[in-house]
């Protein structure tokens, strides 16, 4: 599993999340979507370790418990980052020709990376990829998840709820009226104010709105206004990423 930490090195984030993208990109040009993408499931290669080099380095310093360790300098910038555990994959093209929509029961993605769609048990696509990718842009930079996926008890608001109202807040986006809109979302028409956050320098301003300006082209309401992976990958955020 790959440790992240608040105060990682910004160039060392980078190359993981490029990684992490063109293997989405692959996957979705196969017809092929993740459905679970998150931190645990990225890993990386141990560079020009033999099987007996690794043997012989659990040997010298074997497993334990301990705080997280600071990467040496420019190992994690020198790994390759792969995507992993397919166990929930899903193809999403039919017969390589056109898209096939899925209409789940299933409960797919950790939960603080679950798409709205799923939580309205609507259709869905390979675009639950790009939403979690978005997701994952801040949670690495950041340290913290970007929603939270708890009861807000005070407002009456169990936990898919009020993850669908951080979601509302955060894209300023609406979901479409149905039938069920008014004896379902009634408590969320109120506005209600949040406490003030406090500004932490995490990034450098002009580094924290080009990171913006990439993440917000993931989390849309609407999967179809979300940015393809192969897309993401013509950004200019990876620049200076090999």
């Amino acid at each position: 599993m790959l440790l992240l930490t608040k105060g990682r090195r910004w160039d060392s984030l980078k190359p993981i999340l490029l990684h992490t993208l063109r293997g989405l990109a692959h996957m979705h040009h196969c017809g092929v979507a993740h459905t679970d993408l998150k931190h645990d499931n990225i890993m990386f290669d141990v560079g020009p370790l033999t099987q007996a080099d690794i043997t012989a380095l659990i040997e010298e310093d074997p497993p334990r418990c301990h705080p997280p360790e600071q990467s040496w300098k420019y190992t994690a910038m020198t790994r390759t980052y792969m995507v992993a555990d397919f166990g929930s994959g899903k193809e999403w093209l039919d017969a390589r020709t056109r898209p096939s929509t899925f209409h789940t029961y299933d409960e797919i993605t950790a939960h603080p990376l679950r798409v709205p769609e799923i939580i309205l048990r609507g259709p869905w696509d390979e675009r639950v990829d790009i939403w979690a990718f978005g997701c994952l842009i801040f949670e690495f930079t950041i340290g913290s998840a970007l929603f939270v996926y708890e009861p807000h008890r005070e407002y009456g608001l169990d936990e898919p709820t009020a993850h669908l109202w951080q979601i509302l807040c955060f894209t300023c986006e609406q979901v479409e009226a149905s039938k069920l809109g008014a004896s379902t979302l009634t408590s969320l028409s109120t506005p209600r104010t949040l406490a003030t956050c406090s500004k932490y320098n995490v990034l450098e301003d002009e580094d924290a709105l080009a990171m913006a300006v990439i993440m917000q082209r993931c989390p849309h309401l609407n999967p179809k206004d979300r940015a393809t992976a192969q897309e993401l990958l013509q950004d200019p955020w990876w620049q200076d990423v090999v």
